[in-house]
């Protein structure tokens, strides 16, 4: 019976260091290449941020990104689904955000596929950092009123991050929750990759992996008994709590690790490929 396999990247498939080992990519080319099963990835980035990382897998199922977002073919280079944030909203954000004194990238997407990640003019030191880990990228685009930019682009808000300190971004996200709970999901999440810092991530509410994944399964009849998905953090609980197959990672965040009917190796040990790899050859 084909099976279907949709992973988380960061802390989940990529190792501590944000990259695929060259086992695991070894791993899911031979899946794909030689077997009938399904490979798929759910995940935060967008699609230029994950291309630089897993682009050397073929994955033959459809993959969510912008932590659902954009649900998109790999392989049709199409996109299937996309889900922004309503103007209107995206201005209620940024007005809370300024009575904070913290202000945000705006991930946006436009009809051409071309991903913009707009900031305001003397970002902070977090937002900075997260420029510094990416130099060079002409996704950044910097503008001096971002509200006021917000109102004219012709592109779909995806997701509004913050990156600042905890005890910054918990008021805000309390804030948000309790104003626009039914409009936007508000995720907060310690930063893997830059020290002693907290993201807030607000997107549509109708837009989760847990979304994205129901509708591929009723785009593609997928049982609960044939989907298997793999997580490691908070922003994984939605997806995790569907019926399917669930696995965390053993480096993941301890509530995974109670929500996940599984327990794997961690990402630093190829959990996630070796125990596809298993799981294949079991169905074989």
């Amino acid at each position: 019976m084909e099976q279907f396999f949709i992973t988380d990247l960061d802390g989940t498939l990529l190792n501590s260091t944000g990259y695929l080992s060259f086992e695991s990519e070894q791993i899911l080319q031979e899946i794909v290449n030689t077997s009938p099963h399904k490979l798929g990835f759910a995940t935060a980035r967008g699609w230029t941020s994950a291309a630089k990382v897993i682009q050397r897998i073929p994955w033959n199922f459809p993959v969510i990104l912008n932590n659902g977002a954009l649900i998109y073919d790999w392989q049709a280079q199409k996109v299937l689904k996309i889900k922004g944030i309503e103007s209107g909203e995206v201005q209620k954000v940024l007005e809370l955000a300024l009575t904070k004194g913290v202000s945000p990238f705006i991930f946006t997407l436009n009809e051409n596929f071309e991903e913009g990640i707009f900031y305001q003019s003397n970002p902070s030191r977090g937002l900075q950092y997260f420029m510094n880990l990416r130099p060079h990228d002409p996704r950044f685009i910097e503008v001096v009123d971002l509200a006021q930019e917000a109102t004219a682009w012709d592109a779909q808000s995806l997701v509004l991050m913050f990156i600042d300190a905890y005890d910054i971004l918990v008021p805000l996200k309390l804030q948000l929750q309790e104003q626009h709970g039914e409009e936007l999901k508000c995720l907060l999440l310690q930063d893997q990759y830059i020290p002693n810092h907290f993201v807030l991530e607000v997107s549509s509410a109708k837009a989760t992996k847990e979304k994205a994944i129901e509708y591929l399964q009723e785009q593609y009849n997928i049982k609960g008994e044939n989907l298997h998905l793999f997580g490691d953090n908070l922003n994984d609980q939605g997806m995790l709590k569907l019926e399917a197959h669930t696995y965390a990672v053993g480096n993941a965040h301890p509530s995974i690790l109670d929500l996940a009917q599984h327990k794997i190796a961690t990402n630093d040990q190829d959990g996630v490929a070796q125990t596809i790899k298993h799981l294949v050859n079991q169905v074989l």
